[in-house]
C-alpha cells in the first residue's frame, strides 16, 4: 500500500485573472478603445489567440497585427494606464476570499502565479484586504524564463515556497 503522505497537497498555486479576480469583464473593451484612437478595429479572432500569453508577447503581436506606429514598449506605456483604473474596480470571484482565508487559517501556503507583469499584479491586488500579505510567493511572467502555458511559473512558485511541485495544487482559469 502506498504511503498516504505522498499524495497530500502541501501548497496551492493560484492564477489571478479569471481565477481570483474578475478583471477580464472589466477590461475587455480597453484594447478596442485603444485601437480606435489609431483608426483600427479589433479583430476578436486574433484576440482569442492571445489569451493566456505574456504581456510582452501580446504587445509585440498587437503592434504587428494592427500595424501600429509604435514599438511594443510604447504600446505598453500607453495602454497600461488605461487598465489601472479598471483593475481597482475588480471584484473577487465568488469563494476566492473564503478559500484563501481557509487555507491561511489551516497553515497551507499558497502562491500567486500570473502571466501579468509583477508590477501589474501588485496594482490588481493592492486594494484587496489581506491578499498581498497572505501569499507566500507572488510571481509575474516577467520573473521567469517563459510564461504560461509553460510550467516555468508554477515550478518557480513551488521552488520559492520550498514545496515539491508534485505536492502543489494549481488553480487557474481554463480559458
Amino acid at each position: 500500500m502506498e504511503n498516504s503522505d505522498s499524495n497530500n497537497i502541501a501548497a496551492v498555486i493560484f492564477d489571478l485573472d479569471g481565477t481570483l479576480l474578475n478583471t477580464e469583464q472589466l477590461t475587455k473593451n480597453i484594447l478596442k478603445e485603444f485601437l480606435a484612437k489609431y483608426g483600427k478595429v479589433q479583430d476578436n479572432e486574433k484576440e482569442k489567440k492571445r489569451l493566456g500569453v505574456t504581456f510582452n508577447e501580446s504587445s509585440l503581436a498587437i503592434v504587428n497585427d494592427y500595424e501600429l506606429p509604435l514599438t511594443p514598449e510604447e504600446f505598453g506605456q500607453e495602454i497600461i494606464p488605461m487598465y489601472h483604473g479598471k483593475w481597482l474596480q475588480a471584484k473577487a470571484l465568488p469563494g476566492a476570499d473564503r478559500l484563501m482565508k481557509h487555507l491561511h487559517e489551516h497553515g497551507v501556503p499558497f502562491a500567486l502565479a500570473s502571466n501579468s507583469l509583477r508590477k501589474n499584479i501588485d496594482g490588481k491586488i493592492s486594494h484587496r484586504d489581506g491578499w498581498k500579505e497572505r501569499f507566500t510567493v507572488i510571481l509575474g511572467s516577467d520573473q521567469v524564463k517563459s510564461g504560461k502555458p509553460s510550467p516555468d511559473i508554477f515550478l518557480e512558485a513551488a521552488k520559492r515556497m520550498g514545496v515539491d511541485p508534485s505536492h502543489c495544487l494549481v488553480i487557474e482559469d481554463s480559458l
